[in-house]
């Protein structure tokens, strides 16, 4: 019974994914798409289990089921409420239930902006190289950003040949300690930015470079992404200098 419910929930999975990459004509159409989505993903994964597999895991990012991006699992930034991300957290098997965290949002002036939900992969159990838990961000009852780090391979190349050349790219310090650089790649109209890291600068981007992890957020213009102040799941304008122009692959440069 299981497996013959997951494997209708898949085919209804690519009958919803269509119209959401269709695109919506109303709000109201989104979020009941977006329900469907989640609702069906949760069926499916629970499908999953009772036949015996493994725990599973997301290939979203390549394969576009159960949706396309900014939609995660059927969870969509701007769209999709604190109580449908926390139903998620509850059922899903792709959650450790013995890792979730909730917490308070701040950003530097100690005042609370909004939640932080916080969750640990089902199939990766050992948090392997991992430095944080994935986590979604909710503000004003809205999910607003999803930070997923990814448990199978995804390199640079496969990347750029599901979503093109990013609109820029900027590279970042891990820390003052070590010479590790993560290289921050941006795709606004889609809602998606990938993050890969490199042991330095000079170390050239490769189409093998692995990429680590993906947030989804809300998709902007390119002209928005530019021009946007200080706000949840974006970065601060007075980063906009250090935005670069993507050229291909090569070293990473100062």
């Amino acid at each position: 019974m299981g497996c013959h419910r997951a494997c209708l929930a898949e085919l209804v999975f690519s009958l919803v994914a269509e119209e959401v990459g269709r695109g919506a004509k109303s709000m109201r159409t989104t979020e009941a798409l977006s329900r469907a989505v989640l609702t069906l993903s949760l069926l499916m994964l629970a499908g999953s289990t009772a036949c015996g597999e493994g725990p599973p895991v997301d290939t979203s990012l390549l394969s576009g089921k159960p949706c396309e991006p900014p939609c995660w699992q059927g969870l969509t930034p701007g769209v999709s409420t604190e109580e449908e991300a926390s139903e998620f957290l509850g059922i899903s098997e792709l959650v450790d239930r013995t890792a979730v965290y909730r917490s308070d949002l701040t950003l530097g002036t100690g005042e609370v902006v909004g939640v932080s939900m916080q969750w640990w992969s089902s199939a990766n159990t050992a948090r392997t190289w991992r430095e944080h838990a994935n986590e979604f961000i909710v503000k004003d009852d809205v999910l607003q950003e999803i930070a997923v780090f990814l448990d199978y391979e995804v390199t640079l190349g496969d990347l750029l040949t599901r979503y093109g050349s990013p609109h820029r790219w900027e590279v970042l310090w891990v820390s003052l300690d070590t010479p590790d650089i993560d290289v921050i790649l941006y795709y606004p109209t889609r809602g998606v930015t990938a993050r890969v890291r490199l042991p330095s600068l000079g170390v050239p981007l490769e189409p093998s470079t692995e990429v680590r992890q993906v947030r989804y957020l809300r998709p902007l213009q390119k002209e928005d992404f530019l021009s946007l102040g200080p706000q949840v799941g974006y970065f601060p304008i007075d980063e906009v200098e250090s935005l670069r122009e993507w050229a291909g692959y090569g070293p990473v440069n100062p």
